[in-house]
């Protein structure tokens, strides 16, 4: 298989790689393409769970497409990053242990509120904010919270692979095997310990109670977002453009199709401004069709 890492060196090499505060004082660092100096408009991008601010899946192509048509570009390392890391806050006694085993779906409004308003102090009056995967589950969140509501920065959200985690869960480790380990997630929720997934069909080998439960209680957020069979609240609380990818084959797409799913998002969206593209002989990373999915991104943001 051909490797993409001289993508990502050369990514590294056109790149600022910038420090910046969440609205909670946490420090993360992000990868910035101004573009240009003139540049007044940026892409936002969020990655997956596990994922990080340079290595998530179609950044070397969306970030060279957007510089080609004037664009900022700037990658956030979240408190999502990997799977246990500490992380610092301004105060040097203070730190903090996440990463994708152990983050609280619900702080990271605080790393998109910090990196939108570093995105402002820079001079970008007009943010598309994009998430891959668990990122699409952020973004939504976040456009429906408090601090988003009042925010005119942010012009458009993609959501690139919103799939459903809770159907996808639940496939793969079966009814039994999905019972059980909410019920051990659960007993150990509020200790400070990774659980074992082992055998059970789930994509994380260790992970924490709260993280499990995350993504596998419905009362969560994180579970609610992009649970199909449900009433979609965060996505029906959008009224700025949206725009839609799929692969057609996404493995974590267990119970609908990609086109069926992207029918209910389009159905349920509230705003005037939907488009969508399912890309062809390709599933959740977008392998071989990175460049065909940064296009049409890009069109889709140059057109508002």
């Amino acid at each position: 298989m051909k490797s993409n890492s001289g993508k990502y060196l050369k990514l590294l090499e056109n790149v600022d790689i910038v420090g910046f505060d969440a609205s909670d004082g946490l420090m993360l660092y992000a990868v910035l393409s101004k573009s240009n100096k003139k540049a007044t408009e940026a892409i936002l991008h969020i990655h997956g769970l596990g994922g990080s601010f340079y290595g998530s899946n179609s950044i070397p192509e969306i970030l060279s497409e957007a510089k080609r048509n004037g664009i900022g570009f700037m990658s956030v390392l979240t408190r999502g990053s990997y799977i246990v890391e500490s992380f610092r806050y301004k105060s040097d006694n203070e730190e903090l242990l996440a990463g994708s085993a152990l983050e609280r779906f619900e702080d990271s409004v605080y790393d998109i509120d910090g990196a939108v308003g570093l995105l402002r102090k820079m001079g970008f009056r007009k943010i598309f904010l994009e998430g891959h995967s668990t990122g699409c589950q952020k973004i939504l969140y976040y456009m429906n919270s408090k601090k988003a509501k009042n925010s005119r920065a942010v012009a458009a959200i993609a959501l690139l692979s919103p799939v459903d985690d809770y159907n996808y869960d639940l496939h793969v480790m079966g009814k039994e095997g999905f019972s059980k380990l909410t019920r051990i997630a659960k007993k150990a929720k509020g200790k400070k310990l990774l659980i074992s997934t082992d055998g059970t069909g789930h994509i994380d080998k260790l992970i924490g109670p709260e993280r499990f439960l995350s993504t596998v209680d419905l009362s969560n957020p994180e579970a609610k977002a992009l649970y199909y069979d449900g009433e979609l609240d965060y996505v029906a609380g959008i009224k700025k453009p949206m725009f839609v990818a799929f692969g057609e084959n996404d493995e974590f797409m267990k119970k609908m199709s990609a086109r069926e799913a992207t029918d209910i998002l389009s159905r349920t969206y509230a705003g005037k401004r939907f488009e969508s593209v399912i890309l062809k002989n390709t599933g959740h990373t977008f392998r071989q069709s990175r460049e065909e999915l940064a296009k049409a991104l890009i069109k889709f943001y140059s057109s508002l």
